[in-house]
């Protein structure tokens, strides 16, 4: 019984107490601070599965061996993403440690989203972590561009060229 009241407490109390906490400011809300181990894994499970949702249905129009697209996904990515998610050359300074969770550096940490989920968070963004949404601002084939170059990121030649992985 001892138990069972102290779960009942314990998952009653825990979100009331962080919820005040909140409210009041005593939690940590700069961008630079480092995310818990927990809220990194957390965020990450859902995210994927957010994802992966999103991506349902989703048609990728380019072909995979198209190099013509391939190049200008990499041309869009280092002109409008590598800003943020760094390049072959390094990471983004800023979006390593400027944003809080962290921008995904993709050269240097690979990328495991498919083109669909790659169009997904281009498209409509992704809440709470400083991606914002494309969808208004570039045209869907560039977007789809930028996707299958960011979904191809773990599998590029040395030095980032610009073609398809075969």
């Amino acid at each position: 019984m001892k138990v069972v009241a102290a779960l009942l407490i314990g998952s009653i109390l825990l979100p009331v107490v962080i919820v005040v906490l909140a409210v009041v400011g005593l939690l940590p809300s700069t961008a630079t601070s480092s995310p818990p181990g927990i809220e990194s894994s957390i965020g990450m499970r859902a995210l994927d599965a957010s994802l992966e949702r999103r991506a349902e249905g989703l048609k990728n129009p380019i072909r995979a061996d198209d190099h013509t697209a391939f190049a200008a996904g990499a041309k869009i990515y280092a002109d409008g993403c590598a800003g943020c998610h760094g390049d072959a050359k390094g990471p983004s300074d800023w979006g390593s440690k400027g944003f809080y969770p962290r921008a995904p550096q993709f050269f240097q940490e690979g990328s495991d989203v498919t083109p669909e989920e790659a169009f997904a968070a281009i498209h409509d963004g992704i809440r709470y972590s400083g991606m914002g949404a494309w969808r208004d601002i570039m045209k869907d084939d560039d977007m789809w561009k930028v996707a299958n170059f960011v979904a191809s990121i773990r599998n590029l030649p040395p030095q980032g060229e610009s073609k398809p992985p075969q």
